[in-house]
């Protein structure tokens, strides 16, 4: 059965084998505020690599006790971020997530192709939304990795959102394959011939199980009345639990929207890796990422 709130994987994670996270620079306040609160709910454990004196004092500061949690004293960025990584590699963490290092420094500590963590030919960043006017999670990739994604990029993008909503349960997620209409404009709009052929690719199952289709328009693909009116007759449209948007930019403008007009809860986790990676925002709620710690767990 899929999923259709936060509760829902919470509660899900909450049955599951305790993991642990790995975290590069672990002196931010709000990570150990997220990390704390899964430990608390007995979710996970964590391995803090960082400044131990700056750890505990961010940890002081916010009046949380950080004894339980093992700490390796790493002061330098990158070698911090390598250590994390090590720490993955040998197993003892199942998920990764980013501190205060610089987004850069840690995709490239993951990407490195001797050391890293890379296990799909692309990563790219899921959002996970639950918005009071819509009734179940929505996914949508990606509005943090990859810029202006041709065909074959969103082929891997799509791959990896749909392996992610497999992992949460989803036998055959419903994809909708953005684009600002719902009928093929090569010329002026390329975007919706790449959404034609990922859903005729994802029609000959070459996708793996789901159904896509597309091009849609994002109230095609989330309002079952805009497809009435239309005459839009679809297997997603109204009901899509993935949303491929066409570039970045669009997603960034999708995720912003929902989660500051929309008051949606939102997740973040990277794909495409040999482990989930937590690479949120500084701009993140605290709230945010706990919950994108939970959807990683979910998924590792």
């Amino acid at each position: 059965m899929s999923i259709k709130n936060f509760k829902q994987l919470l509660n899900q994670v909450s049955l599951m084998e305790k993991r642990t996270i790995a975290v590069a620079m672990a002196q931010d306040a709000d990570v150990l505020l997220a990390l704390h609160a899964a430990k608390s709910a007995g979710l996970s454990e964590a391995i803090l690599v960082g400044d131990r004196n700056e750890i505990l004092r961010q940890a002081e500061r916010i009046h949380i006790d950080v004894k339980n949690f093992e700490i390796v004293d790493v002061k330098d960025e990158k070698k911090s971020i390598w250590e994390a990584v090590e720490i993955v590699r040998s197993g003892e963490a199942q998920v990764i997530m980013k501190g205060l290092c610089s987004t850069a420094n840690f995709l490239k500590g993951i990407l490195n192709k001797e050391h890293g963590l890379r296990a799909a030919e692309t990563l790219s960043h899921l959002a996970i939304f639950e918005s009071p006017n819509y009734s179940k999670l929505l996914f949508m990739s990606d509005a943090a990795m990859n810029i202006a994604p041709d065909l074959k990029l969103k082929i891997a993008i799509t791959q990896n959102a749909i392996r992610a909503a497999h992992a949460l349960g989803y036998k055959r997620p419903k994809v909708a394959m953005l684009s600002a209409v719902e009928k093929v404009n090569a010329t002026g709009m390329p975007s919706s011939a790449e959404a034609a052929i990922i859903a005729k690719m994802g029609e000959r199952g070459q996708l793996g199980e789901a159904i896509i289709d597309g091009p849609l328009a994002l109230d095609n693909a989330l309002s079952p009345q805009a497809n009435r009116v239309k005459g839009l007759n679809s297997l997603v449209g109204g009901r899509a639990d993935i949303c491929i948007v066409p570039n970045i930019e669009a997603g960034n403008i999708f995720y912003k929207l929902l989660t500051i007009l929309g008051n949606a809860l939102v997740a973040g986790v990277v794909l495409g890796a040999s482990v989930p990676v937590v690479l949120t925002s500084r701009a993140d709620s605290q709230n945010a990422k706990f919950l994108s710690i939970v959807t990683a767990l979910a998924i590792s």
